[in-house]
């Protein structure tokens, strides 16, 4: 189904005449993240990508399996006192080099499969990010074509994410609250500066680091979602 369909059971009917007159609609991004086409196949993509992995993975873990058959009859035969102190002795040698690369060769699988699930989540999180940021640009672009004073994210999530989608500058106040913060900003000249207690403001904090740019407020622009695969 095309994405007009899909996105019109969420978005487009709330276009009706008793919502217009109210200049505000309200849109479940979860539902029409869940219904869009897009994120059906990014899903398909991550399942076979995911079924790559555990095909990778077997065939390590089958040569683990076979290293390990080899290191138990190593070690059975090192302690055979059938066997000549000699040959006892060389198998024990083996042994102990066979296990070396056994460990060796459970470190390699778990680290492939961190690394995988990790390079996996990222593509994940890129994807739903790239998906809902098109719902979203989709839902502005609506609510401007119909005169819509603002959008409004009423989906379960509601409360972990950005609720607002839309908002016209008419309805916007961000300007009137950050106006009305900055009017009690002291004479940092007379009274000292706001953190002169010694420390360093921008210095990095036990790994945490400082946001490397502050992007200004756009009363139009579309802020980030939770959509997830």
């Amino acid at each position: 189904m095309k994405k007009f369909l899909l996105l019109s059971a969420a978005v487009f009917m709330l276009a009706g005449s008793s919502m217009a007159a109210d200049k505000i609609v309200f849109v479940d991004l979860e539902k029409v993240f869940n219904g869009f086409y897009k994120t059906q196949l990014a899903k398909s993509k991550v399942e076979v990508q995911q079924q790559d992995i555990e095909a990778e993975r077997k065939v390590m873990v089958d040569e683990m399996t076979a290293m390990t058959t080899e290191v138990d009859a190593l070690k059975k035969e090192a302690r055979d006192t059938t066997l000549t102190d000699e040959i006892r002795d060389s198998k024990r040698m083996l042994y102990e080099e066979r296990l070396l690369k056994l460990r060796t060769k459970q470190k390699e699988i778990e680290d492939f499969t961190t690394r995988r699930q990790q390079q996996l989540q990222i593509q994940v999180t890129r994807m739903s990010q790239t998906i809902m940021d098109e719902i979203r640009q989709t839902a502005v672009e609506f609510a401007k074509r119909e005169g819509f004073m603002a959008v409004v994210d009423n989906s379960a999530r509601r409360a972990a994410i950005g609720v607002f989608v839309y908002t016209h500058p008419d309805a916007e106040i961000t300007d009137t609250i950050l106006k009305e913060l900055n009017s009690k900003r002291p004479d940092i000249s007379k009274e000292g500066g706001l953190f002169d207690d010694g420390t360093e403001t921008n210095k990095v904090v036990k790994g945490i680091e400082p946001n490397k740019a502050v992007k200004s407020a756009e009363t139009n622009k579309v802020t980030k979602s939770g959509g997830k695969l």
